[in-house]
Parts: structure tokens; sequence; C-alpha cells
């Protein structure tokens, strides 16, 4: 059921499949949820609740406690307008990109330190508590096993004040969330790292790089930009295996290296001695003719008026879609080509 909001129906579709496809979504997302609450359940041992400083905080820390705090705000707002799709999908991106996708994968190496642990772990505590009160009402079952099994490691729990939780979400208090945990100009800051993590990730992919090697980052902005990524640059070497070499106006792109352009920043990596230029120049090429046969293919069959015609209208956008997605992939890789050879 949690999956229904998630999904308008199409009157043209049979109803049975409208209702399979909700209810694989709505298990993906549990899924998801639950081998991610069971990570971190599994990294509690020695949890003792003990209020948290917010000087005590990493800014991982702050930024996940100002995301829930923002989202807890706008899910309130939006159930009181009876906004149950918004509210749903909220949770969804809230809970399965940036709890289970980043908070988790950047709070790791603090769990598996001594000194570090006890504060990331209330700091995880407090996250998947207020988690499991927010999304009970939609996932009743799920949120209620996994609330007895945390009860059983946290019964205590809480950041400012920690209490003994009730027994079951179902009568669990509404969470609320302090309004000085919001920070918007931290979250833009963390938004600048996942988008920079993301490029050098796919730096990787497209050059077939494997994901052990180390690389070097240097990033052209402004000053004030800098000294966010400087402040967050421990993040770097963890999440995407690269180390942020220099940062600011006076960086210039260094011979044969990968680049990629943000809103107010342009990244370079550089790639000697980690590819083979020619062969990966040769491979490209490879790739850019077998896309152009791709394309071509595609045309004709659009060039067919008897296919135009005749082709259901679903199937013919489908040959537009997949011609344009196509299109955009060739265009990446010719700007790789181009890359390649100035190199």
């Amino acid at each position: 059921q949690y999956a229904s909001p998630w999904f308008e129906p199409d009157p043209g579709e049979p109803l049975a499949r409208i209702v399979s496809e909700r209810f694989e979504y709505g298990r993906n997302f549990c899924n998801k949820f639950w081998n991610a609450a069971r990570f971190a359940m599994m990294n509690l041992e020695g949890y003792s609740p003990a209020p948290v400083a917010p000087d005590q905080l990493f800014l991982e820390d702050k930024w996940i406690l100002s995301r829930l705090a923002t989202v807890n705000t706008e899910l309130s707002s939006r159930l009181e307008k009876f906004e149950f799709d918004s509210v749903t999908r909220s949770l969804r991106d809230f809970t399965w990109n940036e709890f289970c996708d980043w908070y988790l994968e950047m709070v790791k190496p603090r769990l598996r330190d001594p000194e570090q642990r006890p504060v990331a772990q209330s700091v995880l505590v407090h996250v998947l508590d207020t988690l499991l009160r927010l999304l009970a009402p939609f996932v009743p079952f799920v949120t209620e096993e996994m609330w007895h099994r945390l009860a059983e490691i946290a019964p205590v729990r809480g950041l400012t004040d920690p209490q003994r939780t009730e027994e079951s979400p179902a009568i669990a208090k509404w969470p609320e969330t302090p309004r000085e945990w919001r920070d918007g100009l931290l979250e833009t800051r963390f938004n600048r790292l996942q988008e920079m993590v993301v490029a050098v990730r796919n730096i990787r992919a497209v050059y077939s790089i494997a994901p052990g090697v180390p690389l070097k980052l240097h990033v052209h902005c402004q000053p004030e930009v800098a000294q966010d990524l400087r402040e967050v640059s421990g993040q770097f070497d963890h999440l995407a295996r690269v180390m942020l070499e220099s940062a600011g106006l006076e960086v210039i792109r260094p011979a044969g290296s990968a680049n990629f352009s943000l809103g107010d920043a342009d990244g370079y990596v550089p790639l000697e001695g980690i590819i083979d230029r020619e062969k990966e120049l040769e491979r490209q090429q490879k790739e850019v003719e077998r896309l152009k046969k791709l394309i071509d293919s595609q045309d004709k069959k659009l060039a067919n008026q008897s296919f135009v015609a005749k082709a259901p209208a679903d199937v013919v956008e489908s040959v537009r879609d997949t011609r344009n997605s196509l299109a955009k992939q060739l265009a990446n890789v010719e700007e790789i080509v181009r890359s390649l050879s100035e190199g």
C-alpha cells in the first residue's frame, strides 16, 4: 500500500499491471530501508544514550539533522493539506537517497572508530527513530518490527534529552525537530559535495578506472566555495577515492585531465599515468561508431511512414525516446574523444 500514492493511474493500462508495478516499487523501498536499518542496528554495539552537544556533531551529522528537520516540517504541512502522495514521495526520497545512500556511507568510518562511535551512534539512533515515526502510518508492519528490534538495543534514545521510547510506533508521538537544526547553507554545501562525488564516479565509469585506484581533484571556484570544499574534503576520499588537491580561482586545468562543470565550480581529474590515452581514445572512437549505427537504425524506422502510421503510438514514442537517449550518449562520447585528442 505504501507505493500506491507514487503512481498516477493510467486509464489506458490494465489495472493488474498498475497494481503490480506499485507493489514492486513499494517492495524495493521496504527492502532498501530494512537493509539500511539492519546495518545501523548491527553497528550499535556499546550504544549508551547521552545528550549530544552541537559542538560534538560532525558536518555530516549536522547535514542529515538539517535535512531531517526540513523534511519533517514539509511533511507536517502537507499532511494538514491531505497531500498524501507528496508526503510519501518526500519520505521515499529522503530515506532512500539521503539517509541510505549518503549518510550511512559517510558515517561508516566513524562507526569503526572507538572515539567517534558514540556520537555517530546517537545520531544514527535518533534519525532512525524519527524515520520510523514518520513512516509508520504508511508502512505499519515493517516499521513495527523495526521499532521492536531497535528498542531491544536502544530503548532510551534522543539527542538533547534521551527518554525511554514508546512501546509501538503506532502510539508514538509525531516527531518534532528543533527549528535551529535547519541550515540551508549547509545543505547547499553538501549538495555540492554530492554533485562532485557523482561527477568523479562518472569519470571512473567512463574511463573504466577501478574503484580502488586513487584519483586527484582540482577545482576552479570562488574562495568561499573552496573553503566549503576543504571543510568536507575528508568525505571525497571515503566516498569517491579522490583527494582534493587544490581549490580556488588560481586553479587551472592540468594537462591530460578529465573535467566536469557544476553551477559554481569546474572540476579536473588528472588521468596521466592512470589510463592508456591511445587505447582509451581508440575504445571511445569505436563507441562513437557503434552509437551512430544505432541512431541510424532508429532514424530509418522513424523515416518509414508506414511504421509511423501503423505502429501503436506508444511503440513509435518508444523509438523516439531511444533515439534521443542514444543521441545524448553520442554527444557525451564525442566530447570525451575531443578531450582525449586534445590531451
